[in-house]
């Protein structure tokens, strides 16, 4: 019965070490997407001051998946 457990608690934590792992670099690519999306239209850059990045959906999904990518590294960092 304790095998059983351990083999269960293995895969859980193979499945949110890979989940997270795919959702970090998700979320750097939409935001990169983001932001190159609003150099092609001219926008002023987040360093000089602009904050169109704001108002770019692609960049809002690169946030967001970060934010699951950091619960899923929370609850993996918990299992343990």
């Amino acid at each position: 019965m304790g095998q059983d457990r351990g083999k269960y608690d293995f895969y859980i934590g193979l499945a949110l070490a890979i989940s997270s792992s795919i959702f970090i670099g998700g979320s750097f690519i939409l935001k990169k997407k983001g932001l190159l999306r609003l150099a092609r239209k001219g926008s002023m850059r987040a360093g000089q001051g602009g904050h169109a990045y704001l108002k770019e959906w692609l960049w809002w999904a690169g946030l967001l998946s970060s934010d699951i990518a950091w619960k899923d590294v929370t609850l993996l960092d918990s299992e343990l």
